[in-house]
């Protein structure tokens, strides 16, 4: 049965893969190699809330971990970092689930609300990726965010519209890159406050 988590899950899946492949491309003492095994820490916590969901949700546990479960575990461990190229059966599975793109958008089309706040956590998460990616490789250099915890700190104090100031782009490309997360941090609050009065109304009524 298709459902929004499904989707997110299956986004993520497929954009972890992609962070993975990049790394290979980086040399394992850089910073950002290091601020990317991060970001892949954050989802395999993310997947592994979905491996206990899933676990917890079923009513045959064991035939889920006999079949699918155990490839679903074994891809939220951090530590290895070849077993976390088992994501792609997830989305494979996703995919079996979906079946066609037609049921996919007539699930949308009835789901519309909720899918569009699962894009808005897609989106915000993706973007807050790609942006502290690219500040710490353009400013790396030349300005003052020049470590993986640096370039995290600058992102969270931006995507929250907090402007603490320790941390600044130099940089006019940098400067492009913190509007955008800065849109995306407002475009991902006023979601939240919109998805907390939806749930509220309905709760009344």
């Amino acid at each position: 049965m298709i459902s929004v988590s499904n989707i997110i899950i299956m986004l993520l899946s497929i954009f972890s893969i992609a962070l993975l492949s990049l790394t290979l491309f980086l040399p394992e003492s850089s910073e950002l190699y290091k601020l990317l095994t991060y970001f892949d820490f954050i989802l395999c916590l993310i997947f592994l809330y979905d491996f206990l969901h899933q676990l917890l949700s079923v009513k045959e546990k064991w035939k889920y971990m006999h079949t699918i479960g155990w490839l679903d575990l074994l891809s939220s461990i951090p530590v290895v970092s070849e077993l976390r190229y088992i994501r792609v059966f997830r989305i494979f599975r996703i995919f079996r689930i979906i079946k066609s793109i037609r049921l996919l958008i007539e699930f949308i089309k009835e789901n519309k609300a909720n899918s569009l706040y699962g894009f808005v956590v897609f989106s915000a998460f993706t973007t807050l990726v790609i942006c502290t990616t690219a500040i710490l490789y353009v400013e790396q250099e030349v300005g003052n965010i020049k470590t993986a915890e640096d370039a995290l700190w600058w992102s969270f104090i931006t995507i929250t519209t907090v402007g603490y100031g320790d941390f600044y782009p130099v940089t006019n490309v940098g400067r492009l890159i913190t509007v955008v997360l800065i849109i995306a941090g407002v475009a991902t609050f006023g979601a939240a406050i919109s998805y907390i009065g939806d749930k509220t109304q309905a709760l009344k009524k």
